[in-house]
């Protein structure tokens, strides 16, 4: 049976803390607009910047927006305050929405709040997206297939989170006989310990230090990514690497361990639930891959365009260049806090040609690396999207590989990861 949201949230206060140029505001307005809340959308960019978000919500007659600038007075006396996953716990207006003891929440936590489908939540430092769109391929076959695992009796199977779909957008169409596969990060995690629930499933891949601009310590990164085994029940399942069993000796769950390898997760899965593994084998065997992550582009006159703008970790960059043999790679953007030494070695060692953006991390990379190699093989500062492309097509030839791997933030030159992926697609097309 389907919740009745328009019952539950009819003219409740609803503060939708960030619009944003994409998917995740825009979802979360139109499904509390149109399920008859009082909705305010708070925003810093002004009207002129959200102008296409807007028009996305202009059959909404009665939403409220306070642009360009917070209020103080909108931080109080609402029923939810739905915040952006970016928003910072240091905020200014974070404290002062926990002042005014307001309910913060993102739309992790309110599918986990408000479902009766069956959710299944994958995260980890590297390996959830993958290991999140294999395990949807594979629900997805087995509920369609009706074969005779765990999830015959289910007959719908959504995908969401970061994977860069919001669960606001399906909210309306889950059941009982649902299932929902989440990709969920750090910082969606840490806003669901207002609600006090995690996913009937939960897989971690790894842990390793990553977003460290965004949380306090390592120690509290960790912690936000075990909040999606935390407050499982005993019946419930966590699928987890071994090398954290630490980590889940205080699991309530059935705890599973895996190798942390993507496909190991799969197969652990499959097997708890009694997916037949030529299920398993005949998934792999057709998964495409995803957007962003070690993707073929283009080949223009020999060379081999190669998007990996999720590679936003020296380890991913690592993952890289043991696949491509000696790429020219596009490198760079904001420091998250990682120690670069050992992938500086590696570029050094294989006489890697950088392009590096502008921008704290290539200014930290600068320091690592031995000022002759700089010399000879490193273009620093790039300042476009565009230039990083078309100087590294000039010294390419037949053959390479031209690799955009960031190893970074995208927030000082791109929206996102996302907007860095496209922008470098669309450099690349401007060279034919």
């Amino acid at each position: 049976m389907k919740i009745d949201f328009e019952k539950m949230l009819k003219n409740k206060k609803i503060l939708i803390w960030s619009l944003g140029l994409h998917g995740g505001g825009i979802g979360a307005t139109k499904f509390f607009a149109k399920n008859k809340a009082k909705v305010l959308v708070t925003d810093l960019k002004d009207k002129v910047a959200l102008k296409k978000s807007i028009l996305k919500l202009k059959k909404y007659k009665d939403i409220q927006y306070h642009l360009g600038e917070h209020l103080k007075d909108d931080f109080k006396n609402n029923d939810l305050v739905v915040i952006n996953p970016a928003v910072k716990p240091i905020s200014e207006f974070y404290k002062l929405a926990k002042k005014n003891k307001q309910k913060l929440i993102t739309d992790m936590g309110f599918l986990l709040e408000h479902t009766n489908a069956f959710v299944i939540g994958i995260t980890g430092t590297k390996g959830k997206s993958t290991t999140t769109k294999l395990i949807y391929d594979l629900v997805k076959y087995e509920v369609e297939g009706k074969t005779n695992s765990f999830f015959k009796k289910y007959n719908k199977v959504f995908l969401g989170g970061n994977i860069r779909v919001s669960p606001f957008d399906f909210m309306d169409k889950l059941d009982e006989k649902s299932i929902v596969v989440l990709e969920m990060s750090s910082f969606q995690l840490y806003h669901t310990n207002y609600v006090k629930k995690s996913p009937d499933v939960s897989i971690l891949t790894n842990i390793m230090p990553e977003h460290l601009d965004w949380h306090k310590d390592f120690e509290d990164y960790a912690w936000a990514k075990s909040l999606i085994f935390k407050y499982q029940k005993k019946d419930d399942v966590l699928i987890i690497n071994k090398d954290l069993k630490k980590m889940a000796k205080n699991a309530k769950s059935k705890v599973i361990y895996s190798n942390g390898d993507n496909l190991d997760n799969v197969y652990q899965f499959a097997k708890h639930f009694q997916v037949e593994k030529k299920d398993v084998d005949l998934i792999i065997k057709e998964f495409k891959g995803l957007e962003g992550r070690q993707e073929f582009v283009l080949n223009v006159n020999g060379r081999q365009f190669i998007n990996d703008t999720c590679a936003t970790h020296p380890v991913a960059n690592l993952y890289m260049l043991n696949r491509f043999e000696n790429p020219i790679v596009i490198w760079g953007g904001v420091d998250k806090g990682f120690d670069l030494k050992k992938l500086a070695r590696e570029f050094e060692k294989r006489n890697i040609r950088l392009f590096i953006f502008q921008g704290t991390a290539g200014e930290k990379m600068l320091k690592v690396l031995k000022k002759d190699y700089v010399k000879k093989y490193v273009t620093s500062n790039v300042q476009t999207m565009n230039d990083a492309v078309e100087m590294a097509y000039k010294i390419s030839k037949k053959d390479d590989f031209i690799v955009l791997s960031p190893g970074a933030s995208s927030f000082n030159m791109f929206l996102n990861e996302f907007d860095r992926g496209e922008k470098f697609v669309k450099a690349i097309k401007s060279l034919r």
